[in-house]
Protein backbone atom coordinates (compact mmCIF):
# COMPACT_ATOMS: atom_id res chain seq x y z
CA UNK A 1 0.00 0.00 0.00
CA UNK A 2 3.31 2.41 0.84
CA UNK A 3 4.60 1.50 -2.88
CA UNK A 4 1.01 2.63 -4.36
CA UNK A 5 1.07 5.97 -2.37
CA UNK A 6 4.47 6.81 -3.46
CA UNK A 7 4.06 5.98 -6.38
CA UNK A 8 0.59 7.82 -7.14
CA UNK A 9 2.43 10.97 -5.65
CA UNK A 10 5.33 10.28 -8.45
CA UNK A 11 2.86 10.21 -11.15
CA UNK A 12 0.84 13.76 -10.13
CA UNK A 13 4.30 15.23 -9.57
CA UNK A 14 5.34 13.88 -13.37
CA UNK A 15 1.81 15.78 -14.12
CA UNK A 16 2.33 18.63 -12.74
CA UNK A 17 5.55 19.34 -14.25
CA UNK A 18 4.69 21.00 -17.22
CA UNK A 19 3.08 23.66 -15.09
CA UNK A 20 6.14 24.16 -12.57
CA UNK A 21 8.96 23.77 -15.32
CA UNK A 22 7.82 27.60 -17.15
CA UNK A 23 8.19 28.57 -13.32
CA UNK A 24 11.83 27.27 -12.61
CA UNK A 25 12.81 28.37 -15.99
CA UNK A 26 11.76 32.00 -15.81
CA UNK A 27 13.01 31.91 -12.20
CA UNK A 28 16.82 30.93 -13.21
CA UNK A 29 17.20 32.31 -16.54
CA UNK A 30 18.77 28.90 -17.50
CA UNK A 31 17.50 26.23 -19.84
CA UNK A 32 16.97 22.89 -17.99
CA UNK A 33 19.77 20.34 -18.67
CA UNK A 34 19.14 17.40 -21.44
CA UNK A 35 17.77 14.11 -21.10
CA UNK A 36 20.60 11.41 -21.59
CA UNK A 37 19.41 9.62 -24.64
CA UNK A 38 17.51 6.57 -24.04
CA UNK A 39 19.07 3.14 -25.49
CA UNK A 40 17.39 0.46 -27.58
CA UNK A 41 17.60 -3.36 -28.28
CA UNK A 42 19.19 -3.19 -32.03
CA UNK A 43 19.31 -6.70 -33.42
CA UNK A 44 17.62 -8.32 -30.34
CA UNK A 45 17.57 -11.89 -32.33
CA UNK A 46 21.54 -12.02 -31.93
CA UNK A 47 21.04 -11.96 -28.07
CA UNK A 48 18.98 -15.40 -27.88
CA UNK A 49 20.48 -18.16 -30.81
CA UNK A 50 18.86 -21.64 -30.83
CA UNK A 51 20.91 -23.89 -32.93
CA UNK A 52 20.20 -27.18 -32.82
CA UNK A 53 23.38 -28.41 -31.09
CA UNK A 54 23.72 -25.12 -29.23
CA UNK A 55 25.14 -25.64 -25.47
CA UNK A 56 25.35 -23.51 -22.67
CA UNK A 57 27.92 -24.54 -19.63
CA UNK A 58 26.77 -22.78 -16.49
CA UNK A 59 27.91 -23.19 -12.71
CA UNK A 60 31.31 -25.08 -13.29
CA UNK A 61 29.26 -27.16 -16.09
CA UNK A 62 26.91 -28.09 -13.19
CA UNK A 63 23.81 -27.27 -15.07
CA UNK A 64 24.03 -27.86 -19.28
CA UNK A 65 21.71 -27.01 -21.41
CA UNK A 66 21.87 -28.10 -24.43
CA UNK A 67 19.01 -27.03 -27.87
CA UNK A 68 17.36 -30.78 -29.30
CA UNK A 69 15.14 -30.38 -32.13
CA UNK A 70 11.89 -29.32 -31.99
CA UNK A 71 8.33 -29.71 -30.03
CA UNK A 72 5.31 -28.27 -29.80
CA UNK A 73 4.04 -26.32 -25.91
CA UNK A 74 0.01 -24.94 -25.88
CA UNK A 75 0.13 -25.21 -29.99
CA UNK A 76 3.30 -23.27 -30.52
CA UNK A 77 5.96 -24.72 -32.27
CA UNK A 78 9.36 -24.31 -30.07
CA UNK A 79 12.94 -25.48 -30.00
CA UNK A 80 13.32 -28.05 -27.33
CA UNK A 81 15.75 -27.70 -24.81
CA UNK A 82 17.41 -30.24 -22.51
CA UNK A 83 19.35 -30.59 -19.45
CA UNK A 84 20.74 -34.09 -19.78
CA UNK A 85 17.85 -36.53 -21.02
CA UNK A 86 15.19 -34.34 -19.72
CA UNK A 87 13.18 -31.87 -21.94
CA UNK A 88 13.61 -28.28 -18.72
CA UNK A 89 12.34 -26.00 -21.13
CA UNK A 90 11.36 -24.84 -24.49
CA UNK A 91 11.60 -21.27 -26.33
CA UNK A 92 11.13 -19.59 -29.39
CA UNK A 93 11.59 -16.47 -31.07
CA UNK A 94 10.82 -13.77 -33.69
CA UNK A 95 11.38 -10.80 -35.30
CA UNK A 96 9.40 -9.38 -32.55
CA UNK A 97 10.05 -11.19 -29.21
CA UNK A 98 12.03 -14.40 -27.50
CA UNK A 99 9.59 -16.80 -25.87
CA UNK A 100 9.85 -18.70 -22.81
CA UNK A 101 6.64 -21.46 -23.21
CA UNK A 102 8.51 -24.19 -20.79
CA UNK A 103 9.93 -23.76 -17.38
CA UNK A 104 11.51 -26.49 -15.21
CA UNK A 105 10.03 -29.00 -17.35
CA UNK A 106 6.56 -28.66 -15.47
CA UNK A 107 5.23 -25.28 -16.23
CA UNK A 108 4.42 -24.45 -19.45
CA UNK A 109 3.29 -21.06 -19.78
CA UNK A 110 -0.09 -19.50 -22.00
CA UNK A 111 0.58 -17.18 -23.35
CA UNK A 112 4.67 -17.44 -23.20
CA UNK A 113 6.66 -15.45 -21.09
CA UNK A 114 8.12 -13.04 -23.39
CA UNK A 115 11.15 -10.66 -24.49
CA UNK A 116 9.83 -7.50 -27.17
CA UNK A 117 13.19 -7.40 -29.18
CA UNK A 118 12.01 -3.78 -29.61
CA UNK A 119 12.42 -2.23 -25.55
CA UNK A 120 13.37 0.72 -25.01
CA UNK A 121 15.91 1.33 -22.25
CA UNK A 122 14.01 2.31 -18.74
CA UNK A 123 10.66 1.81 -20.06
CA UNK A 124 8.56 -1.12 -17.83
CA UNK A 125 6.90 -3.39 -20.50
CA UNK A 126 3.96 -5.35 -18.64
CA UNK A 127 3.29 -8.75 -18.49
CA UNK A 128 0.94 -11.27 -17.57
CA UNK A 129 0.31 -15.21 -18.01
CA UNK A 130 -0.85 -18.20 -17.06
CA UNK A 131 0.95 -21.20 -16.09
CA UNK A 132 -0.07 -24.44 -16.30
CA UNK A 133 0.94 -27.23 -14.37
CA UNK A 134 1.93 -30.71 -15.58
CA UNK A 135 -0.39 -33.06 -13.69
CA UNK A 136 2.44 -35.95 -14.18
CA UNK A 137 5.14 -33.90 -11.94
CA UNK A 138 2.92 -32.05 -10.24
CA UNK A 139 4.88 -30.77 -6.60
CA UNK A 140 2.43 -30.04 -3.84
CA UNK A 141 -1.29 -30.88 -5.73
CA UNK A 142 -0.06 -27.28 -8.09
CA UNK A 143 -3.22 -26.34 -10.20
CA UNK A 144 -1.64 -23.20 -11.97
CA UNK A 145 0.70 -20.07 -11.33
CA UNK A 146 -0.36 -16.64 -12.50
CA UNK A 147 1.97 -14.20 -12.70
CA UNK A 148 1.93 -10.61 -14.06
CA UNK A 149 4.56 -7.51 -13.43
CA UNK A 150 6.59 -5.61 -15.70
CA UNK A 151 9.79 -6.40 -17.83
CA UNK A 152 12.14 -3.29 -17.96
CA UNK A 153 15.23 -3.07 -20.23
CA UNK A 154 17.89 -1.51 -18.16
CA UNK A 155 20.90 -0.75 -21.11
CA UNK A 156 23.90 -1.93 -22.61
CA UNK A 157 26.47 -3.24 -20.05
CA UNK A 158 29.75 -5.14 -19.63
CA UNK A 159 29.97 -8.13 -18.13
CA UNK A 160 33.64 -10.44 -17.72
CA UNK A 161 32.67 -14.35 -18.25
CA UNK A 162 35.57 -16.83 -18.44
CA UNK A 163 37.98 -13.84 -18.13
CA UNK A 164 36.80 -12.25 -21.46
CA UNK A 165 34.72 -8.84 -21.48
CA UNK A 166 31.82 -9.08 -23.46
CA UNK A 167 30.12 -5.45 -24.13
CA UNK A 168 27.00 -4.61 -25.55
CA UNK A 169 25.45 -6.92 -23.30
CA UNK A 170 21.67 -6.18 -22.66
CA UNK A 171 20.25 -6.58 -19.32
CA UNK A 172 16.59 -7.46 -18.36
CA UNK A 173 15.07 -6.22 -14.97
CA UNK A 174 11.87 -8.56 -13.57
CA UNK A 175 9.01 -7.08 -11.19
CA UNK A 176 6.31 -9.75 -11.07
CA UNK A 177 4.27 -11.40 -8.48
CA UNK A 178 3.39 -15.18 -8.92
CA UNK A 179 0.68 -16.05 -7.60
CA UNK A 180 0.16 -20.49 -7.06
CA UNK A 181 -2.98 -21.87 -7.42
CA UNK A 182 -3.73 -25.46 -5.09
CA UNK A 183 -6.50 -27.82 -5.96
CA UNK A 184 -7.11 -28.57 -2.09
CA UNK A 185 -5.24 -25.17 -0.77
CA UNK A 186 -6.31 -21.65 -0.64
CA UNK A 187 -3.55 -19.53 -3.29
CA UNK A 188 -0.34 -17.89 -1.90
CA UNK A 189 1.81 -15.14 -3.65
CA UNK A 190 5.14 -13.68 -4.13
CA UNK A 191 6.69 -10.85 -5.10
CA UNK A 192 10.19 -10.97 -6.69
CA UNK A 193 12.62 -9.25 -8.51
CA UNK A 194 15.75 -10.20 -10.59
CA UNK A 195 17.82 -9.46 -13.73
CA UNK A 196 19.41 -11.37 -16.33
CA UNK A 197 22.10 -10.53 -18.82
CA UNK A 198 22.26 -11.74 -22.39
CA UNK A 199 25.55 -11.93 -24.22
CA UNK A 200 25.20 -10.43 -27.72
CA UNK A 201 25.84 -14.31 -29.94
CA UNK A 202 25.78 -16.32 -26.71
CA UNK A 203 22.20 -16.00 -24.82
CA UNK A 204 21.93 -15.76 -21.44
CA UNK A 205 25.01 -15.46 -19.07
CA UNK A 206 23.93 -14.57 -15.70
CA UNK A 207 20.38 -14.65 -13.98
CA UNK A 208 21.70 -14.44 -10.37
CA UNK A 209 21.77 -18.54 -9.87
CA UNK A 210 23.09 -19.48 -13.61
CA UNK A 211 26.99 -18.01 -14.08
CA UNK A 212 28.27 -19.09 -17.61
CA UNK A 213 30.83 -20.79 -17.84
CA UNK A 214 31.09 -21.19 -21.81
CA UNK A 215 28.73 -21.86 -24.67
CA UNK A 216 29.49 -23.54 -27.84
CA UNK A 217 27.15 -21.97 -30.35
CA UNK A 218 26.65 -22.60 -33.73
CA UNK A 219 29.82 -25.06 -33.19
CA UNK A 220 32.19 -22.57 -31.84
CA UNK A 221 32.98 -22.06 -28.24
CA UNK A 222 32.18 -19.18 -26.25
CA UNK A 223 33.49 -16.61 -25.26
CA UNK A 224 36.83 -16.25 -27.06
CA UNK A 225 39.85 -16.27 -25.43
CA UNK A 226 42.01 -12.92 -26.40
Amino acid sequence: MKKSLIRKSFLFLCASLPLIAPLVITGCGDDPPEPPPKSKIIAGERYFPMHDGDIWYYNSANTIRMVDGDTTINGYNCKRVMEGIITTQAWSLTSERFAQHLLDRTVSFDPPLQIPLDLMEGEPHGFSSLGLVDPANNPGNIDSIRTFGEITFAGYVTRRINNVDLDSCIKIDYDYIDSVWFSDAEPIGAASQYSEFYARGIGLIDDGDLLLDQAKINGVMLPKQN
